[in-house]
């Protein structure tokens, strides 16, 4: 994973082809979230298949990441699917209250939400078909000019969804994550600390990469 560089065209980051299938499957299952029940949902990839071009470490800590969709439980488990609670908290960082004035309508700010729902849903699924079928030279990840904010709000749109699974809510747990992901794992490591470092590790790369492209955008704005 290279950072993004300014072109004719727009920004370009060159990937190896298993980072940009695993992206592009984050983006997809951050969007399967915002389906409506009963819509829109894939399956996911079997879990532990390599993905071309990469190895069988590699896949072994990425399918800690894989998660699937399921109807609301008493209880999220942690590692695996997102139900319950954590899917709960996950949908109010991607949606949250259009207004906390508690006098407006319920129904505009079902209205709101369900929209908001929509759009970033459908960003997300427009990312990742950019992503799996790339548009730049070489095979390489081209964010054509004028479409920076939808790429830009679908990273983070992922982050934020990592971010929530890891519990990162200041600056101190932001450091803590990026501590476990890149610490050396122990010779036996339990099922949740395995899946909390690849959450980790993946949460750090993206972050790395979304803000490798917000400075190449700032960079071209004040060149302008």
């Amino acid at each position: 994973m290279r950072a993004f560089s300014a072109g004719e065209q727009g920004y370009t980051s060159v990937l190896e082809t298993w980072e940009r299938e695993y992206l592009a499957g984050l983006l997809e299952q951050v969007a399967d979230i915002l389906a409506e029940p009963g819509h829109g949902a894939r399956p996911s990839a079997a879990p532990g298949v390599p993905r071309a071009g990469e190895s069988e470490h590699d896949a072994e800590v990425l399918a800690a990441l894989d998660f699937q969709v399921t109807a609301p439980q008493a209880q999220d488990p942690g590692p695996g699917p997102v139900t319950g609670a954590a899917l709960a908290s996950v949908l109010d960082v991607l949606l949250p209250d259009a207004c906390e004035d508690p006098g407006v309508a319920v129904e505009i700010a079902g209205m709101v939400r369900d929209q908001l729902r929509s759009d970033k849903r459908a960003r997300l699924l427009q990312v990742a078909a950019q992503l799996r079928e790339p548009s730049g030279a070489h095979g390489a990840v081209l964010v054509p000019r004028g479409q920076e904010a939808t790429w830009l709000g679908a990273l983070n749109d992922v982050r934020l969804v990592l971010a929530e699974r890891l519990g990162i809510d200041s600056a101190e747990a932001a450091r803590a994550a990026h501590a476990t992901a890149w610490q050396d794992p122990p010779s036996q490591e339990e099922d949740h600390a395995r899946w909390r470092r690849a959450i980790a590790l993946s949460y750090d790369m993206l972050t790395w990469w979304h803000e490798s492209l917000v400075t190449v955008v700032l960079d071209g704005e004040d060149a302008a």
